[in-house]
C-alpha cells in the first residue's frame, strides 16, 4: 500500500537583493502586512515589510493584526481590499485558523500551468540570447522544488523531496542566513563581510532555499525590455504575477509566525501542500515546530491525504525520545480493516529505530475534520521528529 511507502519515508528520512518598494505597486497587486497604528475612517499605518503606507481599508482591522490584502487604488492613502479569506479569532478560546497550506492549492496549479512554458525550459533559456546563469540556476530551482512527489520512489529519495518542500521552502531563508553568520562570527571574529559572503555554507543556502531563487528570478522579469526580445515565450506578466504570489504567501507566513500564537505556547504551525504524482489529490503535511529553547520537545506532525477509494486519511505523529506513536484516523469501519492489515508491516520496517512504537488506527470523522483546526495548546514532550 503506497500510503504506507509515504508514511515510512517521512519518519526515516542569490544574491541579497531588496524587494521593490511602494513606488513599484500596481492595482491588483496582493500584499500581507502587519497593522502597526489604527487610525480614524477606517485608516491605518500598515508595514508590509518592503515599505510602510496609510491605507484607506474596506473593513476593520486591530493594532497588531497581519492582513492580506489587494490594491484596488494607488495613491496616499493606499485603497486595499480584503485577499482571500480573513482568520477568524474565537474569542477566548485557543483554537485558530491558520493561513492555509503552502503553495495554496490554486497557486500550484497555475505554477503547474505555467511550467510549460519555454521560460521555465532550461535547455531554451539561452537560445538565441544571452541570460545570467543565477537566473538560469533559479528557474530549475523553482522548476525541481514543485515537482509532483512519486510515492513510488525508494524512500531515500522520498525523504529527500520531503525535506526540500519543507526545510528550503523560503518560510526559513533568513532564519538560516542568520544562524549560519552568527557561527562564523563567533568563530572567526576578525572575519570580513566579503568573506562571509563567499563561504560555502552561505552560498548552498542562497542556491537551494525556494525564496532566494524566486527573488532572482523576479527580478529578472521586471527587466521588461530584455524579456521582451526572448522569443518563445508566452504570458510572461502572468508568471511574474505567480512569483510574486508565491513570494507574498512566504511573507505571510513568516509575518504570521504560522498562527495567532497565545504567549505561552511553545509552538509555530506550518502546512505544506505535497503535490502527488500518480494521484488527482494533492496531500497535506502539518508541521509543528518548536519555538527557541524548546528543541527537547522534539516535533508532531499530521498528515492528510485524500485517497481515490477511501476518502480521507489522517496520520498523527508523536516522539517522546526514540517512544514513537502512530495513529491513523479514517472515517469509516472498513476502512479501518482494511489498513489493519498493514500495520505489522509497518511495524516491522519501523521497529529497529524505536525503543518502543504504538501504531493504531481510529475511526473518527471529527479527528479528520480538525485538521487544519487545532486546538493549538502547549504541547509538553509527546512529539515527533520528522526526518523531512
Amino acid at each position: 500500500m503506497k500510503i504506507v511507502s509515504l508514511i515510512r519515508s517521512a519518519i526515516l528520512s542569490k544574491l541579497d537583493m531588496t524587494p521593490p518598494g511602494r513606488e513599484d505597486l500596481r492595482v491588483g497587486d496582493k500584499l500581507v502586512g502587519r497593522v502597526i497604528e489604527v487610525k480614524s475612517n477606517r485608516k491605518a499605518l500598515i508595514d508590509f515589510g518592503r515599505f510602510r503606507a496609510l491605507a484607506e481599508l474596506e473593513f476593520p482591522v486591530k493594532k497588531g493584526e497581519v492582513i492580506n490584502v489587494k490594491v484596488i487604488e494607488k495613491g496616499v492613502p493606499l485603497r486595499l481590499s480584503l485577499n482571500g479569506v480573513r482568520p477568524v479569532s474565537t474569542g477566548g478560546a485557543k483554537k485558530t485558523i491558520t493561513l492555509g497550506e503552502f503553495p495554496s492549492k490554486n497557486l500550484l496549479e497555475e505554477l503547474r500551468s505555467q511550467i510549460k512554458d519555454p521560460l521555465y525550459s532550461p535547455d531554451s533559456i539561452n537560445k538565441g540570447k544571452s541570460v545570467p546563469l543565477e537566473v538560469k540556476n533559479a528557474i530549475i530551482k523553482i522548476n525541481s522544488h514543485f515537482q509532483p512527489i512519486d510515492i513510488s520512489k525508494n524512500m531515500s529519495q522520498l525523504s529527500s523531496q520531503l525535506k526540500t518542500l519543507t526545510e528550503e521552502s523560503g518560510i526559513f531563508y533568513e532564519k538560516k542566513i542568520e544562524k549560519i553568520i552568527g557561527t562564523l562570527l563567533q568563530s572567526k571574529k576578525n572575519i570580513v563581510s566579503k568573506e562571509i559572503n563567499q563561504t560555502p555554507e552561505l552560498k548552498n543556502v542562497i542556491n537551494k532555499d525556494l525564496k532566494p531563487n524566486l527573488l532572482i528570478l523576479r527580478d529578472f522579469l521586471d527587466g521588461k525590455d530584455f524579456m521582451s526580445k526572448i522569443s518563445g515565450t508566452k504570458n510572461l506578466e502572468g508568471i511574474r504575477n505567480t512569483v510574486e504570489k508565491l513570494l507574498t504567501e512566504i511573507l505571510a507566513r513568516q509575518n504570521d509566525t504560522g498562527f495567532r500564537p497565545i504567549k505561552s505556547e511553545s509552538i509555530q504551525v506550518y502546512t505544506y501542500l505535497l503535490p502527488l504524482k500518480e494521484v488527482e489529490q494533492d496531500a497535506r503535511i502539518r508541521i509543528y515546530y518548536p519555538k527557541k529553547n524548546r528543541s527537547k520537545d522534539g516535533f508532531r506532525v499530521s498528515l492528510l491525504l485524500i485517497m481515490d477509494q477511501i476518502g480521507q486519511i489522517r496520520t498523527d505523529f508523536f516522539l517522546i525520545e526514540k517512544n514513537l506513536d502512530i495513529s491513523f484516523f479514517v472515517s469509516e469501519g472498513n476502512i479501518k480493516k482494511c489498513l489493519d492489515d498493514y500495520l505489522e508491516d509497518l511495524r516491522e520496517s519501523l521497529n529497529d529505530h524505536f525503543n518502543n512504537l504504538a501504531v493504531r488506527v481510529v475511526v473518527s470523522e471529527k479527528k479528520i475534520d480538525e485538521f487544519e483546526f487545532e486546538d493549538l495548546i502547549p504541547l509538553s514532550s509527546g512529539l515527533i521528529d520528522v526526518k523531512v
